[in-house]
């Protein structure tokens, strides 16, 4: 029987996660002794294969529940938000690896420059067509200054110095605060209903943490808003069929991705508020209990760009609530593939063994690129009734992805080191979960790479041209 992981604490989660691992290991190696990292390559694809892969099948509509927003009624959903219903969640812990610019949450834009946009996405052009010399000078024929200023809407250097973090904060304060006077009521009040988690890394967090503090909470009520620091983990080596966490150095951390970071909520100690500029830390039950009175938690990421002119979707917030009434414990809305860069994540398809819709990590897809997956998850989950999954997470049922990545050991050579990389999405294996699809379907709108930053650029842009919000955020912030 597969170990289940045990989440009292990050140590627990780390020594029930190598157990978990040599269960895996035991079904590609006969000799258990001659097992190292390096031999691992070769099965990595085996290991994280889905299941049923080979009775994956194309979504069609029946499978899924259409969004159709002429037909929805928001008035439930603004009543949840007035009244302090919906949990607010922001998963900002992510590096923006692929651009070479850190924390994604405390990168400011207008720091960019068309140049240096250019530069990095003619390297990425030379990377991703290597192997074509045709596709490769099309597209660096077609990459110039005019069409990128049209994918901008302008030079990067004239939006407001406002780091992408502290944007997002901005905007999910002045949409609430517009619907609070849309029906009359004060906006202060409102704010201050409102419950919301902060997730950040280790090397930002404390920063990010004091920003908050700074900014006076962007008009929130302190003990309302929550923060956790997302763990990094050392490479797992593995010596004679024995997986270890090398902890002789530091310099190979890496995060466990986001489901390692819906597991760390569930430990003890590690979620935490600041009132008067002290910490104070949540046990689970605590913060169970903090669910346990919310009809919806939306989990949000820093990089999605369409958050930044709209941070609530009304519509799959009213969506979510009919779904929570029906029992349904996680909603993942499907977009259409991004064709101007397709990327890996979770891909949603038809089970045919399970007899259900399934949202997989492009990891399990075995051989399947990214330009054939059609449907998307949107990175941004509903949780109606949020303490079913907390509860199930908790359960220690998730499975773990794992991958191998080279670093450095601590004599400063490169070595391959092994990481687990289980997805947030795998949610959908352990509660009654809904497959959203909109009439209109859109196409993934996240900051991911040198591609997707013009229009990244443009989302910041028309953010800061929204009537009243230069205003609002120089209310906050200060003069800017």
């Amino acid at each position: 029987m597969k170990p289940t992981l045990v989440l009292d604490s990050i140590d627990t989660y780390k020594e029930s996660s190598l157990g978990h691992l040599k269960y895996k290991l035991k079904d590609f190696f006969e000799n258990h002794s001659e097992i190292e990292v390096e031999n691992m390559l070769d099965c990595i694809e085996d290991m994280n294969a889905y299941e049923n892969l080979g009775h994956l099948k194309p979504l069609s509509q029946e499978h899924v529940i259409i969004l159709d927003e002429d037909r929805l009624e928001t008035s439930a959903a603004e009543k949840a938000v007035l009244d302090g219903e919906v949990f607010w969640e922001h998963a900002a812990a992510g590096e923006a690896t692929r651009l070479g610019l850190g924390t994604k949450y405390m990168i400011f834009l207008n720091e960019m420059s068309t140049d240096r946009i250019m530069e990095l996405r003619r390297d990425e052009i030379e990377k991703d067509f290597a192997n074509d010399p045709e596709k490769k000078k099309k597209a660096l024929a077609e990459l110039t200054r005019d069409k990128l200023k049209e994918q901008m809407g302008c030079e990067p250097e004239e939006t407001m110095p406002i780091s992408l973090g502290v944007r997002h904060m901005l905007q999910i304060a002045f949409d609430i605060r517009k619907l609070a006077k849309k029906h009359g009521q004060d906006p202060h009040q409102v704010q201050k209903r409102q419950h919301m988690l902060v997730v950040m890394n280790e090397s930002t967090g404390d920063k990010i943490a004091d920003e908050w503090a700074k900014y006076n909470h962007f008009g929130f009520d302190p003990g309302k808003i929550l923060f956790m620091i997302q763990k990094s983990f050392q490479g797992i080596d593995v010596k004679k069929g024995q997986p270890f966490y090398d902890e002789s150095h530091d310099a190979h951390k890496r995060l466990h991705n986001h489901g390692q970071m819906v597991m760390q909520k569930t430990h003890d100690d590690e979620i935490f508020r600041i009132v008067e500029g002290k910490r104070r830390y949540l046990k689970s039950h605590e913060f169970e209990q903090i669910l346990s009175t919310k009809k919806d938690m939306i989990s949000y990421n820093i990089e999605d760009i369409n958050y930044l002119t709209g941070s609530i979707d009304w519509h799959s917030l009213a969506l979510a609530l009919e779904l929570g009434s029906q029992g349904y414990g996680m909603a993942m809305e499907i977009v259409a593939q991004n064709p101007l860069k397709p990327q890996k994540g979770g891909a949603a398809f038809f089970d045919e063994k399970k007899g259900r819709p399934v949202m997989i990590e492009s990891n399990q897809l075995k051989g399947i690129k990214n330009e054939e997956i059609q449907h998307l998850n949107k990175n941004f989950n509903h949780y109606p009734n949020p303490s079913k999954a907390f509860k199930a997470v908790k359960e220690g049922m998730l499975d773990l992805h794992t991958c191998i990545k080279k670093a450095k050991d601590k004599d400063g050579n490169d070595k391959q080191y092994l990481y687990f990389c289980t997805p947030q999405g795998d949610i959908n294996f352990l509660v009654k979960t809904a497959y959203v699809m909109r009439k209109e379907l859109k196409p993934i709108a996240n900051w991911k790479s040198p591609a997707t930053t013009p229009p990244t650029v443009r989302a910041c842009w028309e953010q800061d041209r929204q009537p009243g919000f230069k205003e609002f955020a120089e209310k906050v912030l200060g003069k800017i």
